[in-house]
């Protein structure tokens, strides 16, 4: 028993062995790709309106309106509703100096005030390109979609 799964290990072993072959450094990548940098976002102003940053508003409406669906589905989520304690919320402004990053999410009135405004921007993206637009309080009004085998 032992004997059947020790053989392929071990020519396992030696083909990652054979891999490394000593020396040998892998071509570099001929070019960077614009994926893998994230994208420029925008910023919510004093008056509480999102101003699209330049890469958002390059954007063609299909990409915009992707966007879209994505924020829509997030507020809509109960799971993203739901209040975080107010030990989660002082941990998380507490360690955000010490380790960086971000406490926009321990306010999540601020963080939902921010993405319905950026909706509102892109809404507005959207029909100054003349594509279709969201009717956004149908859309956040209604209930969340059901998950299920969509793909």
């Amino acid at each position: 028993m032992l004997v059947r799964f020790a053989v392929p290990a071990g020519l396992l072993l030696l083909t990652a062995c054979a891999a490394a072959v000593p020396g040998y450094t892998p071509p570099p990548f001929k070019e960077k790709s614009g994926l893998a940098k994230p994208m420029v976002s925008g910023d919510v102003n004093t008056a509480g309106q999102y101003e699209m940053s330049a890469e958002e508003k390059a954007r063609d409406c299909k990409h915009i309106t992707g966007s879209m669906q994505i924020i829509i589905a997030r507020l809509k989520d109960p799971h993203g509703r739901a209040e975080p304690s107010a030990g989660a919320k002082a941990a998380q402004t507490a360690a955000t100096p010490v380790l960086g990053g971000s406490a926009i999410a321990a306010d999540r009135v601020a963080l939902n005030a921010r993405e319905r405004a950026k909706l509102e921007a892109y809404n507005r993206e959207l029909a100054a390109k003349g594509c279709k637009t969201f009717d956004l309080e149908a859309e956040l009004a209604g209930p969340p979609e059901q998950m299920g085998k969509k793909y």
